[in-house]
């Protein structure tokens, strides 16, 4: 959806229900094609807009200075970045945030919510896909860990989507180029209650993280 200048951001909040998704740091090589008209290069936002008339649900993709207008407009906080590199000139401050969350989210949660999100990244998921809604349910109680029912429907995703790659294999692809924090995609919580979960016939479950 085009959302180029403010004038149209404006119109389209008044037409649309509009709610951020994702906020999400690029990694090296990666760009987006901005609604705005531009390209991409760093922090991206996704947004949902639900049309008030008809019910139709489309997706605007922007940089920063759009997503930073669209949230004016809105009069709301925006999303936390999911950042999973290293900050070399910020050092202090990331790990200021790593703290933070530590102490805000149960561990098996992030785990699986950090897993979420390289699902997102890898397969360049859209709001329109279950990923976004496990992804919303786990940021929702993320105080609490994670029943096992909502462990084992990632691994399945990854299990159907991955081509018999685990979501570790897949993060590896990244890494050439970028400075990927261990904590971003560390999942041994996730592979240790993989360990313990079957299916119907009573057999554990390949972990596929």
């Amino acid at each position: 959806m085009n959302c180029r200048n403010t004038e149209t951001r404006r119109r389209i909040v008044e037409e649309y229900d509009v709610k951020p998704v994702a906020h999400i740091k690029l990694l090296a090589g990666q760009i987006k094609h901005s609604d705005a008209e531009a390209v991409i290069r760093d922090e991206y936002y996704i947004f949902t807009a639900k049309n008030k008339g008809n019910g139709k649900t489309e997706i605007i993709q922007c940089g920063m200075w759009t997503a930073r207008d669209f949230l004016k407009i809105l009069g709301i906080k925006g999303l936390p970045l999911f950042n999973p590199l290293y900050e070399e000139n910020n050092k202090t401050i990331s790990k200021g945030t790593e703290n933070k969350n530590i102490n805000s989210w149960n561990p098996t949660a992030k785990q699986l919510y950090n897993a979420i999100m390289w699902l997102i990244i890898a397969w360049d998921a859209k709001p329109n896909t279950p990923l976004f809604e496990f992804r919303d349910d786990i940021v929702k109680y993320k105080r609490y860990n994670p029943f096992d029912w909502k462990i084992k429907r990632v691994n399945t995703a990854i299990t159907n989507g991955g081509n018999g790659k685990t979501l570790t294999e897949m993060v590896d692809k990244f890494r050439e180029g970028n400075n990927i924090k261990d904590s971003s995609c560390d999942f041994s919580f996730l592979n240790e209650r993989m360990a313990n979960i079957t299916d119907g016939n009573g057999k554990v479950i390949k972990s596929f993280f």
